[in-house]
This record gives C-alpha cells, sequence and structure tokens, in this order.
C-alpha cells in the first residue's frame, strides 16, 4: 500500500501507482507512484540492461528495435503466455487429482503466480496487437 521508491502510502496521499515487480520474499506485486518513481526505476532498468549488453558485448544491433516486434517470437510474451497457460492446465489437473493439503496449497500458489503472470502476458499482448487506427486514412 505504499511506493517502494519513496514510502508515499497510497491510501492517505490518493497517488496513482503503477505495479513495477514482484517481492522476492513473498512474491506479491510491489508498486510505485506513476510519476516520478515508476519512470525513475525504468530509467534505471534500461541503464542497467545497456551496461549488461556492453558487459557482455553486444552493441545495439543486437539489441531488437522498435520496428522489430519480439512479442511473437518463441521467448517473447506470447511464448511466455503459452507456458503460463500449459502450467495453469497441469495444476487443474494435478488438482483434480490430489487430496494432500500441502500438495493442494503448493498447486494453488503456483496457480496463482501463473494466473497473474499469464493475465498481464495476455493484457501485454493485446496492447501490442491493437488494431491500427483508421482516422489516419492509412488502411
Amino acid at each position: 500500500m505504499a511506493c517502494v521508491v519513496c514510502g508515499a502510502n497510497f491510501l492517505d496521499a490518493r497517488i496513482t501507482s503503477v505495479s513495477v515487480g514482484l517481492n522476492p520474499a513473498d512474491e506479491s506485486q510491489v508498486f510505485a507512484c506513476k510519476e516520478p518513481c515508476a519512470l525513475a526505476l525504468a530509467e534505471d532498468a534500461e541503464r542497467m540492461a545497456q551496461e549488461m549488453r556492453a558487459a557482455a558485448g553486444l552493441d545495439d544491433a543486437d539489441v531488437p528495435g522498435t520496428d522489430d516486434d519480439p512479442v511473437f517470437c518463441v521467448d517473447g510474451h506470447f511464448g511466455s503466455l503459452l507456458r503460463d497457460l500449459r502450467t495453469l492446465a497441469g495444476t487443474e489437473a494435478l488438482l483434480t487429482t490430489s487430496d494432500d493439503i500441502t500438495t493442494i496449497r503448493f498447486l494453488l500458489s503456483l496457480t496463482a503466480r501463473h494466473a497473474e503472470t499469464a493475465m498481464m502476458r495476455a493484457r501485454l499482448v493485446l496492447a501490442r496487437t491493437k488494431a491500427p487506427d483508421t482516422e489516419d486514412g492509412d488502411n
């Protein structure tokens, strides 16, 4: 209920928040103020990615450009979405046959984690595959 960057309380301050990742301790979502904290996190992530590419000896030609759409590649969001859906189907099958409480709790936590990521990836793929606007005359 508070920004992971500045600590602002979202309930008291009525600040718009955005999800910025998962808590490594319990894999719950963590949030940051939409502006300026989330923007600062995005800039830090881009800086770190550039440093990692430089350390790996990659140049800008090795990085997909804005014209390349990696959404539908095997390692893209669509491929990850399909893997999440397969995991959900598998956990459904295991839940129908299991009667051990410990196993059921594990399967439910697995379901929650993959259902959440599948939802976020599905929304991302939907946004990236949005039909082009026809108002500009280009059909």
